[in-house]
C-alpha cells in the first residue's frame, strides 16, 4: 500500500478477504483501494490489471508493484502454508 502521512492509505491492494463497500456491494478476495474525498480509503474495486491468483501472492505483488511503479529492492518470501488469524 501507499500511505500519505496526512491522509493515511491512499492506494492499496488487499488479498484473501472479501470486502464490503460503503454502498453495500461486495468485492472479491483480490481488490484495490484508492483514496477519494467521499469514502477516504473505505471503497474497494476489483482490478483488471491484477491477473494472478491470490494463491500466488508474490506474483500478485509483482503485478501491483509494476502497475503502481513501485520499486522494491528487498526480498519477498512466500507466506507460510498455514497462517493463524492475526486477531485472536
Amino acid at each position: 500500500m501507499l500511505i500519505l502521512k496526512t491522509a493515511g492509505r491512499i492506494y492499496g491492494l488487499d488479498l484473501g478477504r472479501d470486502h464490503h463497500n460503503p454502498q453495500c456491494n461486495q468485492v472479491g478476495d483480490k481488490h484495490k483501494h484508492r483514496w477519494n474525498e467521499l469514502f477516504k480509503d473505505k471503497e474497494a474495486y476489483v482490478p483488471d490489471d491484477i491477473t494472478k491468483s491470490v494463491s500466488d501472492p508474490i506474483a500478485v505483488w509483482r503485478q501491483f508493484m509494476a502497475e503502481a511503479k513501485i520499486v522494491h529492492n528487498g526480498e519477498l518470501n512466500a507466506p507460510p502454508r498455514l497462517q493463524k488469524d492475526l486477531f485472536l
